[in-house]
Order: C-alpha cells, then structure tokens, then sequence
C-alpha cells in the first residue's frame, strides 16, 4: 500500500508554519556572525597594516582617479599594463618638467631672501623702535620694555634659570657667557633630536617610494578588485548597493577632479599676484597655498599669514600687504563665482558648515590627511544618508508614525 503525504489541510500545517522561522532566526544569527566577522577582519587588517596606511590610501586613490583614463586606453585597443606604464611615464614627465621649471626660480627666491635676511632684521628693529616711539607718543608714557630685556629673557630661557637683571649689564657678551653652561647640552640634544628626525624622514621617504608600485598593482587589478567585491555582496542586496556606488563614484570623481583643477588655478593666482605685490618666496609660497588648497580654508589660511609675514618683514606697513590681502581675495572670488560653479558646481552639496566641522573633525582625528579625506568621505556619507532617508520615509514605521501625528494634531 502506497502511503500519501498529507495535504496543506491535513494537520502536519501547523509544523511546516514554524519552519520558516526557525530558519529565519538562524539566517539573522549567521548574518550577525558574519557581519562581527568581517568588521573584525577589517579592524585586523588595518591593525597589521597599519605602518603602510596612509600609502596604501594615497594608492587606492591614485588608481581610482587614473582607472578612467586606463579604460579609455584600453578602448582605443591598448593593453592595461602598457596604459598603464604610459600613464605613470607622463606623469613622472610632467613631474620632472614642473621640477626643472619651478625648482630654480623657488631657490633663487630662498638664496634671495637668506642674502636680505640680515637687512631686513635690522630695518625691523629700526621699525619696531619707530613704532615703541609712536605708541609712547599716543600714550603719554614709556613702554617699559627694551631690546636688551628682551634678549635677557631669551638667554634666561636657553639657561634654563633665572637671571637676575643686574647681572646683564654687560651686554650680549656677558649674557652669551651666562648661558654658556647649558648651551653645549642643549646643542647635543637638539642634534640628538635631529638624527632621530632624519632616519624618520629616511624611512618615510623608504615607505613613499612604494606608493607607485602599489598604485601600478591596484590599477593592474582594478576591475578584478571590483568585480570581487560586487560579488560578495548579497545577491538580493545587489542592486541596491550597485546603485549606492555607482552615486558614491559620479560624485567622488568629479568632486575629487574638479578640486585639484580649483587649486591648481589658485596657486597659479596666488602666484602671479604674489610676484606684483614684490614680497619674497612668492612663486614658493603662491604655489604652496594652492597645493594647501586641496583642503577647504587651509591654503587660504596659510598662504595669507606666510605672505603677510613676508610683506610685514620686507616693507613694513605698506601697500605691499594690502596688495597680497588683495590677492587672496581675488583669488576667492575667482573660485566662488567662476571656478567652483563651473567646474564642481553641486557636486558635493555639503553647507560650508558641515564643511568646515569635517575638516576640523578630520584633522583632530587622523591630521592632515584626515582633512584631505573629510570632505570626500562626507559626501559619501551624504549619498548613504540620503538613501537612509529614502527608505526610512517610505517605511510602515514613519507612515504610522505619520498617520498617529496626524491624528493627535
């Protein structure tokens, strides 16, 4: 006698109801697991690598920012490794050509002002004593310190004890003789300090010649990389993930690119503008605030104190330094209502508020390199957020959340 199953109204139905949800609370137990798994992992990973950090970042986003270029060889029939080798090869080129054009004028511009220097020290004492006669004039007293107060203050300082102001009577000499003790000591440790800074410096520089290696593997295996990834995601999750990036990429690539041509136009600015305002270092320092200029404010920042600093040294209260304020701020009025509308327009879409906290936040936490990545990284946080909105608001939670505020109103 052949044995039938029971039907779906026989009485097994209440066994086969409980079924889907004991295997629904083990799939939620293993996506737990594997979920703490891998963020472990991650933390591991970035424990053990975390000597080669900050390259290894620098080389995942060299090969983000050429991966385009690389493609758009390979569609022209080249191969990847040797668009790749043509790629690196211009680069280090232009590299090369921007050196021999830039590196001698900035050293003129360094041998000029360390020629100057002396004369300028001196044309500031005269000022500063010019400017202690003026301010004794307008308030109708004596300031009571001097040259020669100060200068005690520095050797007592270098001393490292107190100096009584009777005994510095004899001037620079007797002051040089009183810190003489000390002053072979603190030469030897700020020579100990130096080569401790300079195998620093070594090692750094050891670690930086590897940024092009990893950059070349990272781009040899881009696609592979990707194509990895996308295929440890979950297959009902995909789509949605795919999209996230695909949103995540068009805004990072034009905000990344649009910046570097931002700051490179106003380091060209502050450059020429520098040289007409004739302080020293004006090329060194113009182009350095537009390198600085990669993260918001700090070009700004730095370049107008250094090129104040220099006017203030060379010409004293002058229309020099109104002319490199000057400067600056055309330069920012070139970038706010030319440079950022059409090349980056709404790219990014951060308040200058959420901007400036990033960079603050960033730089606290990880320095200058978490500044250069606080703006990126906000605005793929910005695109996460909004896609949390998205499905938030589109939820039975927030539609009954919804409806309940609409019935207490």
């Amino acid at each position: 006698m052949i044995r039938r199953r029971p039907s779906s109204h026989s009485g097994a139905r209440p066994h086969r109801q409980r079924r889907p949800r004991r295997a629904l609370a083990v799939t939620n137990r293993e996506r737990m697991f594997w979920i703490l798994g891998l963020v472990l992992l991650g933390l591991a990973i970035v424990y053990l690598l975390r000597s080669l950090f900050a390259i290894l970042t620098a080389s995942v986003i060299f090969a983000y920012l050429l991966d385009p270029v690389i493609d758009r060889l390979q569609a022209r029939g080249m191969k990847r490794e040797p668009a790749i080798g043509l790629v690196f090869a211009l680069g280090a080129l232009s590299m090369v050509v921007g050196l021999l054009l830039v590196v001698p004028m900035v050293g003129r511009e360094f041998a000029e002002l360390s020629t100057n220097l002396n004369g300028y020290i001196a044309d500031l004492g005269t000022r500063a004593s010019e400017g202690q006669v003026w301010l004794e004039a307008q308030l109708g007293r004596e300031i009571p310190v001097t040259g020669d107060e100060l200068l005690n203050e520095l050797i007592m300082g270098l001393n490292e004890s107190e100096v009584e102001p009777g005994q510095s009577g004899g001037g620079l000499a007797d002051l040089l003789t009183q810190a003489a003790p000390n002053l072979g000591r603190w030469l030897g440790s700020a020579l100990g300090s130096l080569l401790v800074g300079g195998v620093s410096v070594f090692l750094a520089v050891l670690n930086w010649l590897l940024l092009p290696v990893f950059s070349f593997y990272l781009l040899r295996d881009w696609d592979d990389l990707i194509d990895g990834a996308d295929k440890l995601i979950p297959l009902g999750q995909r789509t949605m993930v795919r999209d996230l990036a695909k949103r995540i990429d068009q805004r990072l690539s034009a905000f990344v690119r649009g910046q570097i041509l931002v700051a490179g136009a106003q380091g060209v600015i502050y450059a020429v503008g520098l040289l007409i305002s004739g302080i020293d270092l004006a090329i060194a320092v113009g182009l350095g605030a537009g390198v600085l200029a990669l993260v918001p404010y700090l070009g700004t920042i730095v370049g107008i104190s250094i090129a104040s600093a220099l006017a203030l040294l060379k010409f004293g209260l002058s229309w020099h330094i109104l002319a490199v304020w000057g400067t600056f701020a055309f330069a920012q009025v070139v970038e706010g209502v030319y440079l950022t509308p059409k090349v980056l327009g709404d790219k990014v879409g951060l308040h200058p508020l959420v901007v400036m906290l990033a960079v603050i936040v960033g730089g606290s936490i990880f320095g200058v390199g978490g500044m250069l990545l606080a703006i990126p990284a906000t605005a793929a946080a910005l695109v996460l957020v909004e896609a949390w909105l998205v499905r938030y608001r589109g939820s039975r939670f927030f539609s009954e959340l919804k409806a309940g505020l609409g019935r207490a109103t």
